[in-house]
């Protein structure tokens, strides 16, 4: 049996290849590749181990039923086990994104939509939202390139913009001048946002901007992503941070707890332990 040491704390045993009888044949030296590294995609694999598409997944797959790894996205993984959400590019958006980088090859690109948390949604997602993230130097470029190719490209959308973009009959797309570089996992040559900020900005859009989406479906998507797959509620909060509603987000989890089955932990609300009894108590008190 060949023992392989991962951490200080934790010995992978070639033995655990053999996942329930099967020789799975998962190279060492890939099992010690995906123990460095916080992200793995499909290409990372074809690249740095010469192989083809096809066993690059396979070898992904094989690894993540064996809990070395865990599927965050289309041919993207993440180190460790358990559940979590995880987004796709459709086939149109990804066509766009690699439009965009072809254009635009210097370009720090962020391609996404409301139509990525699809799967979570209680109905299908209308009219679909495209948001390009990019600096202020290229906006306007990337924004003419767009129109050229049919869609309804809005620089600096503003509140009516976010109102009525459904009326649209062209594809919209909404041009963002942000550098925010918090919530993305890398896919191959490019990144892709992570469920939480998506979900998060659609927030801020629904509360700031007005964006024609209905705050139930928001909560509905919410409810599906941790019931299904599981949130990263670090992740969560720590954005919530950077996009200044945090305290929102603590007021929405503990209403959340509190009136819900959802499973939301006590850590993820507080920092001291005994707070959120503190809490329950003091809204008891009030209420008598």
């Amino acid at each position: 049996m060949i023992c392989i040491p991962l951490t200080t704390n934790h010995i992978y045993c070639q033995k655990y290849i053999d996942f329930m009888g099967l020789e799975l044949k998962v190279p060492e030296r890939l099992v010690r590749y995906v123990t460095q590294r916080e992200t793995i995609s499909i290409e990372d694999v074809m690249r740095d181990f010469n192989v083809s598409r096809i066993t690059a997944k396979n070898y992904l797959s094989r690894l993540a039923r064996m809990e070395l790894v865990k599927r965050i996205g289309r041919g993207l993984y993440q180190q460790g086990k358990g559940p979590t959400a995880t987004v796709d590019l459709s086939p149109e958006l990804s066509k766009l994104s690699k439009v965009l980088r072809e254009h635009f090859r210097m370009a720090e690109l962020k391609v996404w939509s409301i139509g990525m948390l699809a799967d979570y949604a209680h109905y299908t997602v209308g009219k679909d939202l495209v948001f390009v993230e990019t600096d202020k130097v290229l906006s306007a470029s990337i924004r003419d390139a767009l129109i050229e190719r049919g869609y309804h490209a809005v620089l600096r959308p503003e509140n009516r913009d976010f109102r009525e973009y459904a009326y649209y009959d062209w594809k919209p797309v909404f041009i963002l001048e942000r550098r925010e570089e918090y919530g993305l996992v890398r896919l191959g040559d490019s990144f892709v946002l992570t469920p939480e900020r998506i979900w998060l900005d659609l927030y801020y859009f629904i509360t700031r901007k007005e964006l024609s989406f209905p705050p139930s479906e928001l909560g509905v998507m919410f409810a599906n992503m941790l019931r299904r797959d599981g949130i990263n509620f670090n992740r969560l909060l720590r954005y919530a941070q950077r996009r200044k509603l945090r305290d929102e987000m603590v007021i929405f989890l503990y209403s959340l707890k509190q009136s819900s089955l959802l499973s939301i932990p006590d850590d993820i609300l507080v920092g001291r332990k005994g707070v959120l009894r503190a809490i329950r108590e003091m809204v008891d008190g009030a209420r008598e």
